[in-house]
C-alpha cells in the first residue's frame, strides 16, 4: 500500500498487468451491467504480513476491523487506470499513494470509510479509485457510498456472521461456502473465493472475493442474481484449501 508497498493481494498487480490493455486513454463512461470483484479483507490476518503499516501499527481488538471484514476495493474488470495522468499512474504503481488526489466524499460517507477501511491510514483509498474506481464510470461519492453498503450488509450476513463468532478458532472451506450459500445461492461456491495466508504452521483467512456482473448506478447489496463467474480468479496458491483448517485472528 504506500511507500515501498505491498499492494494487496498480490493478484491485483496481475489484474492491472492482464486489464491495462483494455482501459481507453479517456474516463470510461459507466457501462448498464460490469463484471467487478469486491475484495474485502481480513484485517487481522493481513497485518501478520504487514505489522508495520499504519493501520496495524494502531490496530486493537475493540477497533471495528478486529470483528469485521474491511474493505479492500471494488475492482471493474474491464480495465484499470482510467483517464488517469502518467504521473499519477506512475505515483500508484510506485506506492507514493499520499501524492495522489485525494477521495472527496459526503462527510457521513467519509466518516464510514474511515471505519470500514482501515487502509485509508495508509492512502489505500486514494489507490484504489485511481486505479480501479476510475473505470467505474461513476463519481467518487457514486462508487465509494454503494460499495461500503455492500460491505457492511455481508458483515450482517450468515457469511459474515459465521466469520465473526468465530474470531480466535477456526473454520473449514465447505463451512464458509455453505454460510455464503444462505445468502447468496449455490453459485456462491463457484463464484466467491477465499484467500488464505500461512503464518506459524497455519492458515489464516486473509480476504474474500465475490465476483459479480452489477447494474449501474451500483447496488447498496448484494444478491444472488449478482453472482457471476470470476474473470479473472485468484491463483491456486492464494486460494483457501479444503484439507486444513481455516483460522479467523484474532487481534492480540
Amino acid at each position: 500500500m504506500q511507500s515501498s508497498p505491498v499492494l494487496r493481494p498480490l493478484v491485483v498487480g496481475a489484474l492491472a498487468a492482464v486489464t491495462a490493455t483494455l482501459a481507453p486513454a479517456a474516463a470510461r463512461a459507466a457501462s448498464p451491467v460490469e463484471n467487478y470483484a469486491l475484495a474485502i479483507s481480513w484485517e487481522p490476518a493481513f497485518c501478520l504480513q504487514h505489522s508495520t503499516k499504519p493501520e496495524c501499527s494502531s490496530e486493537t481488538p475493540t477497533r471495528h476491523d478486529a470483528h469485521s471484514f474491511s474493505l479492500h476495493g471494488l475492482w471493474p474488470q474491464s480495465g484499470s487506470y482510467c483517464g488517469v495522468s502518467a504521473s499519477q499512474k506512475s505515483d500508484d504503481q510506485s506506492g507514493d499513494w499520499a501524492s495522489l488526489p485525494a477521495v472527496v466524499l459526503q462527510p457521513s460517507t467519509e466518516s464510514l470509510l474511515q471505519i470500514d477501511e482501515p487502509g485509508t491510514q495508509s492512502y489505500l483509498e486514494r489507490h484504489e479509485w485511481t486505479e480501479h474506481g476510475t473505470c467505474s464510470g461513476l463519481s467518487q461519492q457514486a462508487f465509494f457510498a454503494p460499495t461500503l453498503a455492500m460491505l457492511d450488509g455481508i458483515n450482517a450476513s450468515n457469511l459474515g456472521a459465521t466469520v465473526s463468532a468465530n474470531v480466535g478458532g477456526h473454520l473449514t472451506l465447505a463451512q464458509l461456502q455453505s454460510a455464503a450459500a444462505l445468502d447468496y445461492g449455490t453459485y456462491a461456491k463457484i463464484d466467491i473465493e477465499y484467500l488464505c495466508i500461512s503464518s506459524g504452521g497455519k492458515s489464516y483467512l486473509e480476504e474474500v472475493r465475490f465476483h459479480m456482473r452489477l447494474p449501474s448506478p451500483l447496488p447498496s447489496t448484494v444478491q444472488s442474481s449478482y453472482m457471476a463467474k470470476p474473470l479473472y480468479p485468484a491463483s491456486s496458491t492464494q486460494l483457501c484449501k479444503s484439507t486444513v483448517p481455516i483460522y479467523i485472528r484474532a487481534v492480540n
